[in-house]
């Protein structure tokens, strides 16, 4: 990731060489779909599953199915915002990856095996074109057959805690760059692209030590070439505010307006 001369600066080149990853936490749901939910295109990943060669393997009694819902587009509470067009890159790239115990990448459980793009109301989108914001949720299996007793028992106490909604799924995300979100004092959604003119705004992102504002306008770091890189099972989220839950869009949306630097006041004498 390029870092500018007014981030080193202020002292953030190698935090900003380590942050090139993160993480939030949503409650996962186990796969038992009703009667109902069998008819209906409106499962999660089902529709997706359904004309693959994947579908065969969905009755394995040693696999254990759960869905989650990965990451929704805008602008969360943490103040990273998830760009429409940047997420809809990244939809294919769960699939495959690992479902690992407490993002221990040593302690591999089970895989990712679909991923598919959803609405509001849990319908399948193929266009991003007409949808302002979007979902993108992942069905995923845990190994439940193990040859060893401890193993055998640790995943069934592992099972029985997530039906209990004592677990959670922690997305683990990769990017290589970003540019700044900012939602001006009147509520207008900008973007202003992260150069050698705008870093200096860098130091006020909650995610670098700042405190998110900047002369009254709200700053956030805006996501650039992610790819979502697996899941990590998680007793407690690393960060409360980062919940996502699955009957709630913890996201607010975010129809950014691309803007040039000389449209921000970026008066400020670190320039």
């Amino acid at each position: 990731m390029k870092i500018y001369q007014s981030e080193i600066d202020s002292g953030l080149e190698d935090v900003i060489k380590a942050n090139a990853s993160i993480a939030y936490a949503c409650p996962v749901s186990t796969y038992i779909p009703s009667k109902k939910q069998k008819e209906s295109i409106k499962l999660l990943v089902i529709a997706q599953e359904e004309v693959s060669d994947k579908d065969k393997d969905k009755d394995q009694f040693d696999l254990y199915y759960l869905n989650s819902i990965l990451v929704s587009t805008g602008w969360n509470k943490n103040d990273d915002v998830f760009d429409k067009k940047e997420a809809w890159e990244a939809k294919d790239s769960p699939v495959n990856k690992q479902f690992n115990f407490m993002h221990d990448e040593s302690d591999i459980i089970g895989h990712i095996t679909g991923s598919v793009v959803i609405d509001e109301d849990g319908n399948e989108i193929n266009n991003e074109a007409n949808i302002e914001k979007f979902d993108i949720a992942t069905s995923a299996v845990l190994y439940n057959s193990w040859t060893t007793p401890e193993l055998k028992e640790r995943m069934g106490k592992i099972i029985s805690e997530i039906e209990e909604d004592k677990w959670f799924v922690s997305m683990e995300c990769l990017f290589n760059n970003f540019d700044y979100a900012v939602i001006t004092p009147e509520g207008e959604h900008k973007v202003i692209s992260r150069d050698e003119a705008s870093a200096f705004l860098t130091k006020h992102l909650r995610a670098y030590g700042g405190e998110g504002k900047y002369e009254g306008y709200t700053i956030g770091r805006l996501l650039r070439n992610i790819a979502f890189s697996g899941k990590g099972l998680v007793s407690n989220p690393a960060n409360p505010r980062s919940v996502i839950l699955n009957d709630v869009n913890p996201f607010e949306g975010s129809q950014a307006e691309q803007i040039t630097n000389s449209s921000f006041n970026m008066e400020n004498k670190d320039m």
